[in-house]
């Protein structure tokens, strides 16, 4: 399971949010305001609260996880730091693999071939440190697609644990964001 923490985030994110809402209709918006907003598809409110998480994932994750062009990353370097930590998938080839590679990797490094280089032959499961922040419409754009149930075991919990801190520190907005299954177009879906 990837490992998740909530650094930092927007203080008060329901006044921030009913503020700047408040602009559009030059009068005091309601929660009820905020309701009808993101019924109606009018995120750019969302867009001036954020949130920042402190994540350990796979590289398999990670690759899926920047393909969300609207959060921000910073990443740990496999020029500048020595990688460690695996994933486990659970299937025990891969694991006994990925294990084998670790320690191929580890015995070039020994042997004084640069980590920047030695990289190239760890496996997707080796665990990154990042830190990702996203505004508030980026993370509910976000979630749907990743607490799919087709989503890769791994990133899936890393959707829900994200979902469970935004859901705790601003309930009216997260409270929506769950897979979109009924409008759902993939055609190979088995869990219509």
């Amino acid at each position: 399971m990837p490992d998740v923490s909530l650094i930092t985030y927007t203080p008060n994110p329901m006044g921030i949010l009913k503020l700047a809402a408040s602009q559009c209709y030059q009068k005091e918006a309601s929660d009820a305001v905020i309701r009808h907003i993101i019924e109606a598809g009018h995120l750019s409110v969302l867009e001036h609260c954020t949130a920042t998480f402190k994540v350990t994932c796979s590289l398999s994750v990670l690759l899926q996880l920047t393909r969300h062009r609207h959060l921000s990353f910073t990443v740990q370097s496999s020029r500048g730091t020595a990688m460690e930590g695996l994933h486990p998938t659970g299937i025990r080839q891969i694991d006994r693999l990925n294990g084998s590679t670790m320690s191929f990797y580890e015995a070039l490094v020994r042997d004084g071939v640069r980590k920047e280089d030695a990289s190239y032959a760890l496996p997707k499961a080796i665990c990154y440190r990042l830190l990702v922040t996203g505004n508030f419409r980026a993370w509910f754009e976000y979630l749907p697609k990743r607490l799919c149930r087709r989503a890769l075991p791994e990133h899936l919990a890393l959707a829900r644990a994200i979902q469970k801190e935004l859901h705790a520190l601003c309930p009216e907005i997260f409270a929506h964001t769950h897979p979109h299954c009924a409008a759902c177009k993939e055609k190979s879906c088995t869990y219509a």
